[in-house]
């Protein structure tokens, strides 16, 4: 019996690709591998499909991926959900209309419009995702996706996009950068979380995320302890337990020891 689970986020939380760091610092790797010989589960909640999540040097208990469109326990894979047909259908046929480069994410392949343009193999690079993850869509056999990421030239399709779509599609942007998340109403990494303590016999009173964006905030409203990482929307503040230190300054680590999870000499 686990004595309870911890959610990471990836990007800004684990890592930050603005301040070039790409992989999770020592203190941060040290710290989870504390908190799993305490007793403790980790699991990675990102927005990411599974395909394109790189080595992050941690051995997760388990994932939550394409902001939360699917999760897996020790393995076990617990749900999987797809955007409607139609939903896919309208978004593909609106791309070059209104002008923004889509990847339709599956969690063993993601498929894209957007491989022969500058602006999406420069916003892959922003992140640290190599683009052999992704294949033309003209292969795709049928145009499935848990999750859609999208990447655009000006703030001005961005506005288009929410317009077109308004009331059916849920955007995220991105902190950083021209790019943004795209997913249906009512999806989020909030939606794993009760089912992850379900499957692992975990009380949902000892249960606690970290999360820097906006589509963390489902993560951290519906765990016992919410931290925000240093550098946040401000919307997390309204769901969030305490504001931890920034990724540099190894935010996980000490929001750990604040919590009293692990030591507090790392």
């Amino acid at each position: 019996m686990s004595r309870g689970i911890v959610f990471f986020d990836y990007d800004g939380t684990l890592v930050d690709e603005s301040r070039r760091i790409y992989r999770p610092t020592a203190a941060t790797m040290s710290a989870v591998e504390e908190l799993r010989k305490n007793g403790y589960l980790a699991v990675l909640a990102t927005g990411r499909a599974k395909c394109y999540i790189p080595d992050t040097g941690i051995e997760w208990d388990g994932m939550i991926t394409s902001n939360g469109a699917c999760a897996e326990i020790n393995g076990k894979r617990v749900y999987n959900r797809l955007v409607s047909d139609e939903l896919v259908k309208e978004l593909v046929e609106k791309a070059d209309s209104i002008g923004y480069k889509y990847v339709l994410e599956n969690q063993e392949i993601c498929y894209t419009n957007g491989l022969d343009n500058k602006h999406f193999i420069e916003t892959l690079k922003f992140f640290d995702i190599r683009s052999e993850h992704f294949h033309p869509v003209s292969e795709a056999e049928k145009l499935t996706a848990n999750k859609m990421f999208l990447t655009y030239e000006s703030p001005e399709v961005f506005e288009r996009l929410e317009a077109e779509f308004k009331g059916r599609f849920v955007f995220g942007q991105h902190r950083h950068n021209l790019s943004c998340d795209v997913d249906v109403e009512g999806n989020s990494k909030g939606l794993g979380i009760a089912e992850i303590a379900a499957q692992a016999e975990v009380d949902m009173k000892d249960t606690y995320a970290f999360g820097d964006s906006i589509n963390d905030y489902e993560m951290l409203r519906n765990v016992a302890h919410g931290i925000a990482m240093g550098e946040h929307r401000e919307e997390l503040l309204e769901v969030c337990e305490f504001v931890t230190e920034t990724v540099d300054n190894d935010g996980v680590s000490k929001g750990l020891a604040k919590l009293g999870l692990i030591g507090g000499n790392i």
